[in-house]
């Protein structure tokens, strides 16, 4: 058995003895596919500071380099990201872990020589997120580890991980300002769930009519008006799975006043005998640094649908709450 095999052979029997740790991988905040999760802290040392890296520090080996993401932005429910990457030479394989979540760290091989990037061995991960990976900024540590077991410095990959609750990137970047107001509906079951909100104007805003906006006298949608929200998703629309079961009505200014109505409507149960879900409304309010705002919570009401309720969109559905703008 050449090295590589005894690292990773190694790495697989830790981590499949009994079930508990198999159960923790499950748990974790980050899932690789196609590799083995280890308990503990990530081997390396720290990656390298911005003043040693503009003073021309070179990063111990073995190391890791060039990692790549499309983007940084992780939606909330998003079913996976692929992160790309190298190592430097003699490198086994490359774990990953987050620095503040989760209690070990991913291991895969390393991949084939690139002769393009001075004979690195390249690397490529897919990675989901879990629920225990909570709302915010965070970053992803990566280590290169050669067949003794010895790793050089880490590098760090800054990334934002949506709530699912939208709100425009401000949980990660205080200067960005969240909607003014959201009203969101969330559920359990895989149903088709549509939230219906009636504006103070008599418009039912769903999925299917996803604006607030108002004809015009030309029999237009007046998309100038102030204060227009819009449903962000369709979600589960004819049972398909699409890993949501949200769907929110996102205002980015202050909505129009008056009273909105707020109902939960079964549009196909999907074979399912009922559905529990919730509905919650946010709104901005002062952040903790100044001239900044974040997204709280105004209210929130529960309830559930049975099967029978199901009306393939032919009525508004359950009244859940009403709110009030001034």
């Amino acid at each position: 058995m050449n090295a590589r095999g005894l690292l990773l052979g190694g790495a697989l029997a830790m981590s499949g003895c009994g079930s508990e740790p198999l159960t923790t991988a499950l748990e974790e905040p980050i899932r690789v596919s196609d590799a083995q999760f280890r308990e503990g802290a990530l081997p390396g040392l720290p990656p390298l500071t911005a003043a040693e890296v503009n003073a021309g520090v070179v990063p111990k080996a073995p190391s890791v380099s060039g990692v790549s993401l499309l983007s940084a932005l992780i939606p909330a429910h998003e079913p996976a990201r692929t992160i790309t990457g190298f190592a430097s030479e003699g490198s086994q394989a490359v774990g990953v872990r987050f620095a503040d979540l989760g209690t070990g760290y991913w291991l895969l091989p390393t991949r084939e020589v690139d002769t393009v990037n001075d004979d690195a061995l390249a690397w490529r991960i897919r990675a989901a997120f879990g629920e225990s990976a909570r709302p915010g900024k965070h970053q992803l540590l990566f280590a290169a580890i050669d067949a003794a077991g010895r790793s050089g410095n880490q590098v760090g990959l800054t990334l934002c991980l949506e709530p699912e609750i939208p709100d425009n990137g401000s949980g990660c970047d205080p200067t960005r300002a969240p909607p003014a107001l959201v009203v969101s509906l969330g559920w359990d079951a895989p149903v088709d769930l549509d939230l219906r909100v009636v504006t103070p104007s008599h418009k039912v805003v769903d999925s299917k009519h996803p604006t607030t906006a108002d004809e015009d006298e030309d029999g237009k949608l007046d998309r100038s008006a102030p204060g227009l929200g819009s449903i962000d998703y369709d979600s589960f629309a004819g049972c398909v799975p699409d890993g949501r079961r949200r769907e929110s009505l996102v205002f980015r200014d202050t909505p129009a006043p008056g009273t909105y109505l707020v109902y939960a409507n079964l549009f196909d149960a999907c074979d399912q005998p009922g559905v529990a879900f919730d509905v919650s409304v946010h709104r901005a309010v002062a952040g903790e640094e100044p001239d900044t705002l974040r997204l709280e919570q105004a209210s929130h009401q529960a309830g559930q649908l049975q099967a029978g309720h199901a009306n393939g969109g032919g009525g508004l559905g359950l009244f859940v709450t009403s709110f009030t703008i001034r």
